[in-house]
C-alpha cells in the first residue's frame, strides 16, 4: 500500500518547518512498523505574504503581532524546535517567497519527490537557521545545484513570467479546495491535518487511512 501525502507549506512560516520535522519522523517511525506501507511526499506552494517588502526578519513577526503574542509564538516555535533539532536564529533580511515555491516546483517535475524534498530542507534550514534570504537568487541558484538541478534552468524558472502565473493559480486552487493556512496536510486524499501537529497525530491518521482502506477491499459476505 502506498500513501500519498500533500503538505501546502510557506518558506517563511516557521511552523511549516517544524511540521516538516514532525510528518517525517512519523512516516519513519510507522514504515519501521509498517515494511510494506510505502509513502509519497508533495510540497505544494501557499503564500502567506505575496506582497512582502524586502526587510529585515525580525520586523516581519514585529509588525505582525503585539510583543505579547511574539514571546507566547518565540517560545512555542523554540519549544517544538528543541524536540526536533531545529535551532531557530532569525536573522537576516527577507522577503516575499515565490522563488522558492518555483524552485520547489521544479526540483519536483525535473527530479522527483526526493530532490524535492531536499530543496525545501534547504530552504527551510538557510531561511530560519543560517540567516538566508529566500529573495537571493544566487542562494536558490546554490540549493537547487545541490540537488543536480542546471544553474540555468534554475534562473529560467526564477524569471519565468508564465511560471509566476501558474505558482499564482495553485495557490488559489489550494484555497478553493479548503487550505486557508499553513501548514495544510492532505493524507491519502481523504484526511486534511491542518496547523502544526505532533509525529503521533499523523501515526494515528496513517493507522485509520490503512484501516479503512483495508475494510473497503476486503470482499463483501
Amino acid at each position: 500500500m502506498r500513501i500519498d501525502i500533500v503538505v501546502h507549506v510557506d518558506v517563511l512560516c516557521p511552523w511549516c518547518f517544524l511540521e516538516k520535522r514532525s510528518l517525517e519522523t512519523a512516516i519513519y517511525r510507522y514504515k519501521a512498523r509498517h515494511p510494506d506501507v510505502e509513502f509519497e511526499v508533495l510540497w505544494k506552494p501557499f503564500l502567506l505574504y505575496p506582497t512582502l517588502r524586502k526587510g529585515n526578519k525580525r520586523d516581519l513577526y514585529t509588525t505582525i503581532m503585539s510583543p505579547e503574542k511574539l514571546r507566547t509564538f518565540t517560545q512555542g516555535v523554540q519549544t517544538a524546535g528543541s524536540r526536533h533539532g531545529i535551532t531557530f536564529a532569525v536573522y537576516g533580511t527577507t522577503g516575499p517567497s515565490q522563488g522558492c515555491h518555483r524552485l520547489m516546483a521544479l526540483a519536483l517535475r525535473t527530479l522527483g519527490p526526493d530532490a524535492q524534498a531536499a530543496v525545501v530542507e534547504s530552504l527551510f534550514r538557510g531561511h530560519f537557521e543560517h540567516g538566508k534570504d529566500v529573495t537571493d537568487q544566487a542562494w536558490l541558484v546554490a540549493v537547487g545545484r545541490g540537488v543536480g538541478l542546471a544553474e540555468d534552468d534554475v534562473l529560467r524558472v526564477l524569471r519565468c513570467e508564465a511560471t509566476g502565473l501558474f505558482l499564482e493559480d495553485e495557490v488559489r486552487a489550494a484555497m478553493a479546495s479548503g487550505v486557508i493556512a499553513v501548514p495544510s496536510v492532505m493524507v491519502g486524499g481523504r484526511f486534511r491535518v491542518g496547523g502544526y501537529q505532533e509525529t503521533e497525530l499523523f501515526e494515528g491518521v496513517f493507522d485509520r487511512l490503512v484501516r479503512e482502506t483495508e475494510e473497503e477491499r476486503r470482499p463483501a459476505d
